[in-house]
């Protein structure tokens, strides 16, 4: 019990030297916030593919070592076969994996298409000394060889630790062709996520490398977010890691199981982060376009807002001008009941005017018939009074000179003697 807690909370890196130590590594371990990001970068290479005839029997090509590694070589033997082409390589001078980091504890043999589609063969598992040797079937017709370093055997795409790269031979049968692939390589130091740390790592020959390949799977599974978004295929490589560490812990190992269900642990593992990069990839995306959405929905209301409020000042100054046009034509109208008003009551107090000039020389003549009168009146009974008056003396009264005439009688007035 105690030596499987103890396997839980350290990993042994089984990497059998030539004279085999029992030397220890230990990384400190600091807790530090995890953030699920898989940084993929697309690298450009110049690899020579070759397209090989089918059922043309076999050939060779070579192996170079890159700068990661240039003292690394090695040969494929390649053979067209009814529906693969089978492939036998040998390599040579191959260092041990973890100098590239502590995440990397194997090497992988990947075949390029032209188009850039990298395809797992296999994993190349190094002996004691730096000699691998695998046999492998694909199958592309065309295609190009490397290798690259790795975490673990069940990796879906390469990283950019290449190591080895073909090179085609004078007597190399086939179609050579210089190809630009361009392939997607994992950064070197990918696989960790930004400031996570491997736990204390303690270098362990007892057991086999696929144990702590699974170990590898299941941890960057975990960092990459599979226990969030791949809950059920994460839970299912833990159990698997579960029995493993079972085994593990046995006085006498039972390496065949525990290699298989190691194994198994790796591609479960695997197929968790995979799910997981995917789905954080469509999550990352549907963000994007919620944002966008969002985003173009505010610039739509912005300019539903913007057109509001013209709208509005137009309509507001079209009333403004309608209120000052009825203003003014309210104003015009008062002007000209006014101006119309005020015609007529001069027109009124004119007549009135006019009227009372009138009424002045009326009263002035009645007034002065009246005094007229009155001074007549006032002569004539003086006249009467005075004998001596000769208007009075001289005009009888008429009723003496009215008398009845008789028939045949002329009246001739008295003559006074």
């Amino acid at each position: 019990m105690k030596i499987r807690l103890l396997l839980t909370f350290s990993i042994a890196l089984c990497l059998t030297a030539s004279a085999q130590t029992s030397s220890q590594t230990t990384i400190t371990v600091e807790p530090v916030a995890r953030t699920h990001t898989f940084r993929v970068n697309l690298i450009s290479r110049n690899v020579q593919a070759v397209n090989y005839r089918h059922r043309s029997g076999a050939t060779k090509v070579d192996f170079a070592g890159t700068d990661l590694m240039p003292s690394a070589k090695g040969e494929a033997k390649v053979e067209s076969k009814r529906g693969a082409m089978e492939i036998e390589v040998e390599f040579d001078n191959l260092q041990r994996p973890i100098t590239f980091g502590n995440e990397y504890l194997t090497y992988i043999l990947w075949a390029i298409s032209p188009e850039g589609r990298a395809v797992n063969l296999g994993e190349v598992l190094l002996g004691n000394t730096g000699r691998s040797k695998l046999n492998v079937t694909t199958d592309l017709q065309a295609f190009a060889l490397i290798v690259t370093a790795e975490p673990y055997y069940a990796v879906r795409q390469p990283s950019n630790l290449v190591v080895l790269e073909n090179v085609v031979r004078r007597d190399t049968e086939g179609t050579s062709e210089a190809v630009n692939a361009k392939y997607e390589l994992m950064e070197r130091g990918g696989y960790i996520p930004t400031g996570y740390k491997f736990d204390p790592v303690v270098l362990n020959a007892r057991l086999p490398l696929e144990f702590f390949e699974a170990r590898n799977a299941l941890r960057i599974a975990e960092s990459e977010g599979a226990e969030q978004y791949a809950g059920d295929s994460y839970q299912h490589a833990v159990q698997l890691m579960n029995t493993a560490d079972g085994y593990a812990t046995q006085r006498n190992v039972p390496r065949k199981r525990l290699i298989a269900v190691a194994r198994e642990a790796v591609q479960t593992a695997e197929d968790a982060r995979a799910i997981a990069v995917k789905k954080m990839d469509e999550e990352r995306e549907a963000n994007e376009r919620q944002a966008s959405a969002d985003a173009q929905a505010r610039s739509q209301a912005q300019a539903d807002e913007a057109t509001r409020q013209k709208e509005q000042a137009q309509s507001e100054a079209a009333q403004a001008a309608a209120d000052a046009a009825k203003a003014a034509d309210d104003a015009a109208a008062k002007a000209k009941a006014d101006l119309a008003n005020s015609e007529a009551a001069s027109a009124a107090a004119a007549a009135a005017a006019q009227a009372d000039a009138e009424k002045i020389p009326l009263s002035r003549r009645r007034a002065s018939r009246t005094g007229k009168a009155g001074i007549a009146q006032q002569t004539g009974g003086a006249a009467q009074s005075d004998p001596g008056n000769p208007r009075h003396r001289s005009r009888p009264h008429r009723q003496h000179l009215r008398c009845p005439l008789r028939h045949g009688e002329v009246h001739s007035p008295a003559r006074s003697s």
